[in-house]
């Protein structure tokens, strides 16, 4: 892990002015750009070609704005372990789901020159669904060697329980202070062994 966190460091020195945080951002940024382009082609897919491929397509862009939201979401606000790592996860699944999506849009344009129409459009939509795997690949790794640039431990999350302040989340804070200090839960005091 050293080695990609010394590139990705270098990286941040000549592109983001030392800033990790502003190469992950910037390469998220990368990533919602190629996913908004393979929305605009699912539309045209769908219009265009057989169910399976039209389905193929709509499917995968199902998955990039779902991944879109649910990855802001983690880098916007929940910066704990669990949803970084969740986060990391659906990365992986989705760069090997692109990488095989790609293979897949390059079949159909040998199938369809083969019947002699013109493969152009799945060997561009190929090479876009290749692109994203790269991005999204790269982006796991990247984001798995500074997870700790993601998980801020000084943003209301970690400081609140989960609230955005206030009394509730004080409340929330001193509930579990009490069961971490050998209080009981809901009344009930298991019996005394022995």
């Amino acid at each position: 892990m050293s080695i990609i966190t010394n590139l990705t460091g270098f990286m941040a020195d000549r592109m983001c002015g030392g800033s990790t945080r502003k190469l992950i951002a910037g390469w998220w940024y990368s990533i919602l750009a190629v996913t908004f382009l393979l929305t605009m082609l699912s539309f045209w897919i769908v219009s265009t070609r057989q169910p399976a491929e039209a389905f193929a397509s709509v499917w995968s862009t199902i998955i990039l704005i779902l991944l879109s939201v649910g990855g802001t979401m983690v880098m916007r606000k929940f910066h704990n372990s669990f949803f970084t790592g969740l986060f990391i996860g659906g990365i992986v699944a989705t760069a090997q789901y692109f990488f095989l999506l790609s293979m897949i849009f390059g079949g159909y344009a040998v199938d369809r020159q083969y019947l002699g129409y013109s493969g152009a459009g799945d060997y561009f939509q190929a090479a876009v669904a290749f692109i994203q795997a790269i991005l999204l690949g790269s982006f796991a790794m990247l984001l798995t060697a500074h997870r700790s640039e993601i998980m801020d431990r000084s943003s209301n999350l970690h400081k609140s329980g989960g609230g955005s302040g206030g009394a509730s989340g004080r409340k929330a804070e001193d509930s579990f202070r009490e069961v971490d200090d050998g209080g009981d839960i809901d009344g009930y005091n298991p019996p005394a062994m022995g």
